[in-house]
């Protein structure tokens, strides 16, 4: 998979988080559906692992592509999710997108463990696509 496909790839995802997102906001789908919040941490997770990847190893902005051991790898993919999903709940927080402290703490850790999940997805990912075929050529 070469890497402008992996860049296709982060642009479909982020419509597909956004057309979600605008679902969720325009149905009421996070108040109704307990689940469909996870969903959406899920994908975010993945797309911000992938992104950061692709930033660090495919951009062109910190040099070459050259890979570092694979637990390099997921600890930077792992912080930066949890950077931007920390982020988030902040960002939520702050500008009163959490109506109720009822159950806050709950979907909160639930969140971030789910943003946590997509970003390890996003390094299984990115290993067994572009890190294996490295070593295979």
């Amino acid at each position: 998979m070469p890497r402008a496909t992996l860049l296709s790839f982060l642009a479909i995802l982020v419509f597909l988080i956004v057309a979600l997102h605008a679902a969720a906001i325009f149905l009421h789908l996070y108040w109704t559906l307990w689940w469909y919040d996870i969903i959406v941490h899920f994908l975010g997770g993945l797309f911000t692992g992938l992104l950061v990847l692709w930033l660090r190893f495919f951009s062109g902005y910190f040099g070459a592509e050259a890979f570092p051991a694979g637990q390099s790898v997921l600890l930077f993919a792992l912080a930066a999710t949890l950077v931007v999903g920390i982020g988030w709940e902040i960002f939520e927080r702050i500008f009163g997108n959490t109506w109720s402290v009822e159950g806050y703490y709950m979907d909160t850790t639930l969140d971030i463990i789910f943003d946590f999940i997509g970003g390890a997805c996003a390094f299984v990912f990115f290993k067994r696509k572009y890190m294996a075929q490295k070593r295979n050529a």
